[in-house]
């Protein structure tokens, strides 16, 4: 294998808040998932999983993770307005994770019934939608570690104010004529 490959690379705080993020978002979408599939079922947790309903579980899975991937910078920004576009990017995050889920699991009938299943399963369980929402806030917080830690790379660094007369063209009057 490479050196360059092989060396260990420490990840800084903000990727390790998107990454735990993904982690939040990936496993609370599991859980919508199979709570939606024993509320669909009628099922209990002791029948049994049929393979099919793990694939459901794991389609919850990968569309919540692509609908945090897909909602870019809307979860994380400082302020009022930062705080809307979270909102707007929790909505996102809720509904096309679902849109997502369902084409994974069930194409064309999945796409058009995740959403409202998963309207369904929060309106049946508020303390479910509570926790979908606490889920999402700290989501959110997460991404703004992440997003302040980006936004870092790209200030402007302290430096002395530049001197009018210093300046290239003062330097070069009169020499290129």
């Amino acid at each position: 294998m490479r050196q360059s490959l092989r060396r260990d690379r420490e990840f800084s705080e903000g990727e390790r808040a998107r990454a735990l993020a993904f982690l939040v978002v990936g496993i609370s979408s599991a859980g919508l998932g199979f709570l939606a599939v024993l509320h669909l079922e009628g099922a209990s947790v002791f029948d049994g999983i049929s393979t099919y309903q793990l694939w459901i579980i794991a389609a919850s899975a990968l569309g919540g993770l692509a609908a945090l991937f897909l909602s870019g910078d809307r979860m994380g920004q400082a302020g009022v307005a930062g705080a809307l576009r979270g909102v707007a990017g929790a909505i996102w995050v809720t509904f096309i994770g679902a849109v997502i889920g369902g084409t994974l699991s069930l194409p064309l009938y999945g796409t058009m019934f995740g959403p409202f299943i998963v309207c369904v399963t929060l309106l049946g369980a508020p303390l479910l939608a509570l926790l979908w929402a606490t889920n999402l806030i700290a989501v959110h917080i997460l991404m703004g570690v992440y997003q302040r830690e980006r936004d870092s790379i790209f200030a402007v660094a302290d430096s002395k104010p530049v001197d009018p007369n210093d300046s290239l063209t003062a330097r070069l009057r009169g020499r290129l004529v």
